[in-house]
């Protein structure tokens, strides 16, 4: 029963935004699989890029900068659609006062905080590896239409299995970033006005105020710091599952020279901030 409740919550999430989860990643795929076939077909892009010379591995390394491509731009498509949702999933139902026919259904304020976090950091991988896999097949029927060759056409259907690979870095970004995304959710639930001034404003005023006072009261208040130790990781995280290290994610070893007094923070602070959300939402949710 609790599972038909929270499948229930994840429907209702992606019906109310279908357009950002939904039909913007349906829309993005087909114009970047049509301009990936316009490239192919009028400007001969294999031969502009010397892949050419790459003989019989041509075909799938094509094949994998189509699917590294297209992941790159969909993350960056949904960086935007993430920033929009989180600011505004939790304030404009208050607004609206939809909240109040929302909690007289027999589904809990926690359980819908933590499926709107889910939808971020679990949905959302999973949306860019069906539409990025889905456009990569497509891709590869091309490529083997355009060489007239079944074994071609097989090397490039192999190359797909660096969509499983991609959706793992993914994962990795999702959770790299769900510390923002928690505040993000924490703002939109306290907001009476505005969640993204509250979200930008209160992290620079609080940077303003520890930078000073480092430098004029010799005082340390550490939010300078945990935030550039937290920047840090991300940076170095990232650059450590660069598709170019020619490593695979299940290869990978992300918690070497890591320093844990910054993840246990960035935990602390996200569990703190998820039961902050959750009272919020259950002790102070009208404007």
């Amino acid at each position: 029963m609790a599972i038909n409740k929270i499948v229930a919550q994840f429907k209702r999430e992606l019906w109310e935004n279908r357009i950002s989860f939904l039909w913007a990643p349906v829309i993005f795929a087909i114009l970047l699989f049509g301009a990936s076939c316009w490239l192919m077909l009028n400007h001969d892009i294999a031969a502009n890029i010397e892949l050419a010379r790459q003989g019989e591995n041509a075909v799938p390394l094509l094949s994998s900068i189509y699917q590294v491509v297209s992941c790159a731009l969909f993350l960056l498509v949904f960086a935007v659609v993430i920033a929009v949702y989180a600011h505004g999933t939790l304030f404009s139902d208050r607004k609206s006062r939809e909240i109040l026919f929302w909690r007289s259904m027999p589904v809990s304020e926690a359980t819908n905080v933590l499926v709107k976090l889910a939808m971020v950091c679990v949905v959302v991988p999973l949306i860019i590896f069906v539409v990025t896999l889905a456009g990569a097949i497509l891709f590869a029927l091309l490529l083997g239409a355009m060489n007239s060759d079944f074994e071609k056409l097989w090397d490039a259907l192999k190359a797909l299995s660096l969509s499983v690979d991609l959706l793992g870095r993914c994962f990795i970004v999702a959770l790299l970033v769900s510390p923002i995304i928690v505040w993000n959710l924490f703002c939109s639930a306290l907001a009476r006005r505005s969640p993204v001034i509250i979200s930008v404003a209160v992290p620079l005023a609080v940077w303003v105020v520890d930078a000073s006072a480092q430098k004029y009261l010799a005082i340390n208040l550490f939010f300078k710091d945990a935030l550039a130790a937290y920047l840090h990781l991300i940076k170095a995280t990232i650059k450590r599952i660069n598709v170019d290290s020619g490593t695979s994610v299940a290869d990978m070893d992300l918690f070497t020279n890591v320093d844990p007094r910054v993840t246990s923070v960035a935990l602390l602070i996200s569990v703190l901030l998820i039961i902050a959300t959750i009272w919020l939402r259950n002790n102070r949710y009208e404007i």
